[in-house]
């Protein structure tokens, strides 16, 4: 007999972190909701959505950069921290948001970019002058060779050098993106004490932590030294930009997460604790499922992490079982999110699932928010995900994204994961604007508006509303510890959850095929939302992208 899951004193204690097993939607500002009709979306859009978000049984949000910024990078080119860029609307805006998130018992979250700022903020502006000013050396410079050529091979993963040469100084700056965005200096110690005060700015208006961008960027080698090849061996990295971009041929061991990379983690993580703050990192551009636990090792480093590895995954059910067993494997006590998009990169069903026809794709969607929502470590939701949103084609005529540009038609960028929300199914822009929006709204995803599916107790927007309201009482789902199982139950992917005595098995049929996995007889079926399995004498039936969860005997 089926019964519910007990609420665990763990889940209760005041000890136990907010943040551990949380999920957190993240809202990329410009394409949520526009309110003054200048196409883009706005903090005052994201207000008025926020009864949406409260809906899905999140415990928090990320808001993406809305700072003062000539926007060459879409806000992650940042010109003042402390002020709100006109396009994304006014102060007032941030704290009228701020206090209605609070009041609806969520977080927020602010995407906060320590590593560089924009060409055009006033630090750099100072620094690019001489080499002998008050900010001198606030940025990363670097005298020219001999030949005149940069101090070494390092490469921006935007394509080209990751240097930029700057006449007045007469020496190279290094940008490991845009040469919009140079790189601070955050092995000075009064940079990274600046950059911590900007943070302070805002935890004094009581935001309650930050997802920190591009964390493997923090450090860089002071010896700089160029990095190796890629050898035969190849390369445990996952590197954006597609196979033709020629960041993929160095093994980045000295322009990411090098040495003295712990001590500015430690800093940040004194700062947090101090404020009663979380950092959640964001890692890329190396081999993130061995290195996160460097970057969010219990006190010293980061609250949490994500990284790509799954976005990155063949999607397979080999692939997948080894890169969670990786992460299982070198994550120490650190705290690694589920995270199977955002922003950068292709929506999750059109990604790890573009096997499945059409007419699963609802299933699939819905499968993929179940592994995230059950896995360790708790998730975060990119918007449009729990509509199951497709990934758009783009021509390059829509596009905007500098990435793209630079590697096209090879990489496609990032734009089809930023297209605005689809609020309403009548076309052209679907509820987000009454202008024409900064990107096209596709026109394969207004049958899929959030109007139509507030309707449909099938659609993936239900599913997700109630299971993670569900989720919310599961200890054990939040906080417990995780065991992977070997792939040889294919194309079942399989993993384990403990908690203070109590288990629970999570089974995901990660293919189009009909799927059996074996089960002890003491070993019952828990009734959560979704999970439609069939039980038999000898184990659990499970029909294409289907999922279940069992709760073992005996």
């Amino acid at each position: 007999m089926n019964r519910p899951l007990k609420r665990s004193e763990a889940a209760q204690a005041p000890a136990v972190h907010w943040w551990r097993g949380a999920m957190i939607y993240q809202v990329y500002v410009r394409s949520f909701r526009d309110t003054n009709g200048d196409g883009i979306g706005d903090l005052a859009g994201v207000l008025e959505g926020l009864d949406h978000i409260a809906s899905l049984g999140v415990d928090g949000i990320w808001l993406s950069p809305f700072y003062k910024s000539p926007q060459k990078d879409f806000g992650y080119d940042i010109s003042d921290f402390r002020l709100v860029d006109p396009s994304a609307g006014s102060m007032e805006d941030f704290m009228a948001l701020l206090e209605a998130t609070h009041e609806r018992g969520l977080k927020l979250l602010l995407d906060f970019i320590p590593c560089h700022t924009s060409e055009e903020h006033p630090w750099f502006a100072e620094s690019r002058q001489s080499r002998d000013n008050p900010k001198a050396d606030w940025y990363v410079w670097a005298d020219r060779q001999a030949d005149g050529m940069p101090p070494n091979n390092w490469l921006s993963s935007f394509g080209g050098p990751a240097w930029e040469w700057e006449p007045r100084r007469s020496q190279y700056y290094f940008h490991p993106f845009l040469k919009e965005q140079p790189a601070l200096n955050l092995h000075n110690e009064e940079v990274l004490e600046q950059v911590i005060a900007e943070m302070r700015y805002w935890v004094d208006l009581g935001v309650d932590g930050f997802r920190i961008d591009a964390a493997q960027c923090l450090s860089w080698d002071e010896g700089l030294r160029s990095n190796p090849p890629v050898g035969p061996e190849g390369s445990n990295a996952l590197i954006g930009g597609g196979p033709t971009n020629p960041f993929a041929a160095q093994h980045h061991q000295f322009d990411r997460h090098a040495h003295g990379a712990q001590h500015i983690l430690t800093r940040l993580r004194r700062f947090a604790d101090r404020a009663g703050v979380v950092l959640i990192g964001e890692i890329a551009d190396m081999d993130t499922a061995r290195a996160a636990g460097d970057f969010s090792a219990e006190g010293s480093g980061l609250h949490a992490v994500y990284d790509f590895s799954l976005i990155n995954c063949h999607p397979e059910v080999d692939s997948v079982t080894e890169q969670l067993a990786r992460r299982e494997r070198h994550i120490g006590d650190g705290w690694l999110y589920n995270v199977f998009t955002n922003h950068d990169t292709i929506r999750a069903v059109s990604n790890l699932t573009h096997f499945a026809v059409d007419a699963r794709r609802v299933q699939a969607a819905k499968m993929l928010l179940f592994m995230q929502m059950t896995l360790k470590g708790g998730c975060i939701i990119y918007q449009g995900e729990e509509l199951g949103l497709p990934h758009p084609q783009l021509g390059f005529e829509q596009i905007v994204d500098p990435w793209a540009k630079a590697f096209w038609p090879t990489f496609e960028g990032r734009d089809g994961a930023r297209t605005p929300f689809p609020w309403s199914s009548r076309g052209p822009r679907g509820g987000f604007s009454r202008a024409e929006p900064w990107l096209a709204m596709p026109e394969e995803h207004l049958p899929l508006a959030l109007s139509r599916q507030q309707k449909d107790e099938g659609s993936v927007l239900s599913f997700l509303r109630s299971f993670a309201h569900w989720r919310r009482d599961s200890a054990v789902l939040r906080h417990g510890e995780e065991l992977m199982s070997s792939a040889e139950r294919a194309p079942v992917i399989t993993w384990r959850r403990r908690l203070e005595g109590e288990e629970l098995q999570a089974m995901v049929n990660f293919s189009e095929d009909e799927a059996f996995m074996p089960l002890g007889e003491a070993c019952e079926l828990v009734a959560a939302p979704g999970c439609v399995a069939r039980r038999g004498a000898h184990g659990v039936s499970l029909g294409p992208l289907e999922f279940a969860l069992a709760r073992p005997g005996g």
